[in-house]
């Protein structure tokens, strides 16, 4: 009792002088929209790896003419010089993803991909002059040319994407000056230079803020990653805010609509209460962890199977506790922008042969997706798909055709497609399941409470209605017959929305906290009762 009571003073807490409101507050009986859809409900995703910002282990033919050391996309462009370097890349963004690769991803339950792009992909092909001007000092712009037309390709292909009903995250992967000392940040020298320059940060500023006016006209847009994997130091949490309140300022009334997503940085418990801190119904904050167990020697010492069970929900184990925290603490706003099924040969060492090792390796993937189908509100496999052989580690496709992963990653789309739940059904059962739940919350309260009439528990019975009826509408598709299969992903930041439309509604006091409460219990129940 003592821990329900603590959890609804910290409810109360936040409702009393809380953040203002956005102006723009849907009414209860509005359904969600279409772009709502896309930026609240569960992202199934995969990133599409060096299809932009250039990886060498992942496209190794476009650095076959690269300058040493051959690592970063710096290193293509001094090795081939502006006009050749501008005919290759120009096919490889032509080329790389096709209709083939977008129908394989519905086909096979993905709903969002997550697209790393830099700073000189965006850029040179503005139709803004003083944002092309931002090229200025950094070390692309000798060579902004070669990307005039970067960003047509990246628009194309939100529009492709957005023909097949799926999603888009648009990730920063390269600043000016590098917010990371790996190459994948565009430049081979091992140095973050962002964090040196207070004009470098201050230009990435100004380019998040005409990237986020660009996208977020975009209904499958599902949000603005500011930094891929950023150095960890004194100033990121600073520079965040100053990004973060730029961009809410620049965009105005669009500003609730656009998710931001922050990367931990490897500090989850730091970021997490960050995005709880920061999070109000005018700003959705997400937060990004990219989760690999395959680098540290801490990693090697560990078989598949141990990793495998300190990630899986059903365990208690280091993985596990740790995005179970990180989920209560963001309301849920966590996603796994990165990680793999991949693991060190020395975690696959004890396994006597081909077998045994492929189903190890079954194990740690199934592992890992039913933890972030569990805990998390999306997450993105690395990457779609990479040259060379086969590799069901780092390749998705692979992954899917050897049973590393799930040949359906979706068990809410698949529960949809069966034709299992008709929406007649479903709307009896929500009533039924409302009548249930009430009972059992208007039953404790009785039983547990010194006074029984203060409460209002009629709230609570809207509050399930209300979530019920959101939870139909993911799952059947907007009123145009979109997006079928979807499922809530965002439920507490949905809840926000939804709980300001019943407090402007319905009045306002200190028992809101049981429409709240309702809700979450209709999510909950809906999802389960559908697979």
């Amino acid at each position: 009792m003592k821990k329900i009571q603590s959890k609804i003073e910290k409810v109360l807490e936040s409702n009393v002088g809380g953040n203002l409101p956005p102006s723009d507050v849907p009414p209860l009986a509005q359904p969600p929209s279409s772009r709502q859809i896309y930026r609240f409900r569960k992202q199934r995703g995969v990133n599409i790896g060096s299809w932009f910002t250039l990886e060498n282990w992942l496209t190794p033919s476009l650095f076959q003419h690269a300058a040493e050391p051959k690592a970063s996309e710096m290193d293509v462009l001094r090795g081939l010089g502006p006009q050749g370097a501008k005919t290759i890349l120009e096919n490889h963004w032509a080329h790389f993803i096709d209709a083939g690769d977008w129908n394989w991803l519905v086909e096979h339950g993905i709903n969002t991909v997550r697209i790393p792009v830099s700073y000189y992909h965006f850029l040179p092909g503005h139709s803004e002059p003083e944002v092309r001007q931002l090229m200025r000092g950094t070390e692309y712009e000798a060579f902004a040319d070669v990307y005039v037309n970067a960003w047509k390709y990246v628009v194309s292909n939100i529009q492709a994407a957005h023909e097949h009903e799926i999603g888009v995250l648009i990730d920063l992967h390269a600043a000016p000056g590098a917010q990371n000392t790996d190459s994948h940040s565009g430049l081979s020298g091992g140095k973050a230079g962002l964090w040196d320059s207070k004009e470098h940060q201050k230009r990435t500023v100004q380019i998040l803020v005409a990237m986020a006016k660009e996208i977020a006209k975009y209904d499958n847009v599902v949000g603005l990653e500011l930094l891929n994997e950023p150095k960890n130091n004194n100033r990121l949490m600073s520079w965040y805010d100053e990004a973060i309140g730029a961009i809410r300022s620049s965009l105005g009334s669009q500003a609730q609509e656009l998710p931001i997503y922050i990367s931990d940085a490897w500090d989850t418990n730091w970021y997490s209460k960050y995005v709880n801190d920061h999070s109000n119904l005018g700003s959705f904050l997400v937060l990004d962890h990219h989760l690999y167990r395959c680098f540290t020697s801490q990693d090697q010492n560990k078989s598949a199977s141990q990793h495998a069970g300190e990630v899986h929900p059903s365990n208690n184990g280091p993985s596990a506790s740790m995005l179970a925290n990180a989920s209560k603490d963001t309301q849920g706003s966590i996603i796994i922008g990165e990680w793999s099924a991949a693991l060190n040969p020395a975690s696959l060492a004890s396994y006597p042969d081909h077998e045994s090792k492929l189903a190890a390796q079954r194990e740690w993937g199934h592992a890992q997706w039913e933890a972030y189908e569990e805990r998390c509100a999306g997450w993105f496999f690395w990457t779609l798909k990479k040259e060379g052989g086969s590799d069901r580690g780092w390749c998705y496709y692979t992954a899917v055709e050897q049973g590393v992963l799930p040949a359906q990653a979706d068990r809410i789309k698949a529960a949809f497609i069966s034709g299992r739940h008709s929406i007649e059904s479903l709307r009896a059962k929500g009533i039924v399941e409302n009548q249930r739940a009430m009972q059992a919350h208007v039953g404790w309260w009785n039983q547990h409470s010194s006074n029984p009439n203060e409460f209002e528990h009629w709230r609570f019975e809207e509050g399930f209605r209300q979530g019920w009826g959101d939870c139909i509408v993911f799952f059947f598709g907007h009123l145009t017959g979109e997006l079928r299969g979807s499922e809530v992903g965002f439920v507490g930041q949905w809840k926000r929305l939804r709980t300001e439309g019943h407090r402007r509604e319905k009045g306002n006091n200190n028992m809101v906290w049981e429409f709240e409460h309702g809700f979450e219990q209709a999510v909950s129940t809906f999802c389960k009762g559908l697979i």
